[in-house]
C-alpha cells in the first residue's frame, strides 16, 4: 500500500509539472510582459541542433553573442527581441533549406512560435511599451551585417545554429522575474 501511494504520488508531482511547463514562462522584458514556451523550443531545437553545429562551415563567426544580448538594458529588451524575431522570420527561416522533413518541419514550427511572440510583442509596441533605443538598433545592425556577410544558405545555419543564445537570453528573463518575486516574498 505505501509503495502504492509513493508510486501515486510520483505522477501527481510529474503531471503538476508537465501542466506548469505547458502554460508557458511568464518573460518581463522591460516594460512588456508576454508568455513564451521556451521549453516547446527548445525542444523543437534540439531536434536540428546537431545537423545545423555540423552543416556550419563558419565556425569561427558568431552573430549572436551572449556579451551583447546580456548588455541590453531591461528597456531595450523587448525592441531587441522584436527586432531578432522579424529578422529570424523574414531573412533566417526563409533562407533555410534543408532536403530532411523533419528538419523542414521544425523550422516552420519555429517560425510559427516566433511569429506568435512577436504578435505579443507588438502589442506592447503599440502600447508605447517597446521602446527602442539607439544602442539597441546598433547592436542589431551588427548581427544583421555579419549575417548579410555569407551566403544565404550558410547565414541561415549558422542563425538557426545559434539559436541556443536566444533561448538562453529569453530564459534569463524567467529567472530574473522568479528571483524578482521570490525577493518580494522575502521582504513580506
Amino acid at each position: 500500500m505505501k509503495s502504492y501511494l509513493t508510486c501515486i504520488l510520483a505522477i501527481c508531482a510529474l503531471l503538476a509539472g508537465n501542466l506548469g511547463s505547458a502554460n508557458g514562462r511568464r518573460l518581463h522584458l522591460g516594460s512588456c510582459a508576454l508568455t513564451v514556451h521556451t521549453h516547446e523550443l527548445r525542444h523543437h531545437f534540439q531536434q536540428i541542433r546537431h545537423n545545423l553545429v555540423t552543416q556550419d562551415n563558419h565556425k569561427g563567426v558568431r552573430l549572436l553573442k551572449a556579451d551583447v544580448m546580456k548588455s541590453l538594458q531591461a528597456t531595450e529588451s523587448c525592441c531587441f527581441l522584436r527586432q531578432l524575431l522579424r529578422f529570424y522570420i523574414e531573412k533566417v527561416f526563409s533562407g533555410y533549406t534543408s532536403s530532411h522533413s523533419l528538419h523542414q518541419r521544425t523550422t516552420s514550427v519555429l517560425a510559427n512560435s516566433f511569429l506568435s511572440i512577436n504578435k505579443d510583442l507588438r502589442a506592447c509596441h503599440s502600447q508605447m511599451l517597446c521602446q527602442c533605443s539607439q544602442e539597441a538598433n546598433l547592436k542589431f545592425d551588427v548581427i544583421q551585417e555579419t549575417y548579410d556577410k555569407l551566403e544565404v544558405g550558410a547565414a541561415s545555419v549558422k542563425a538557426i545554429g545559434e539559436l541556443d543564445s536566444v533561448l538562453e537570453w529569453l530564459e534569463s528573463f524567467h529567472s530574473k522575474d522568479h528571483m524578482f518575486h521570490l525577493h518580494d516574498d522575502e521582504s513580506k
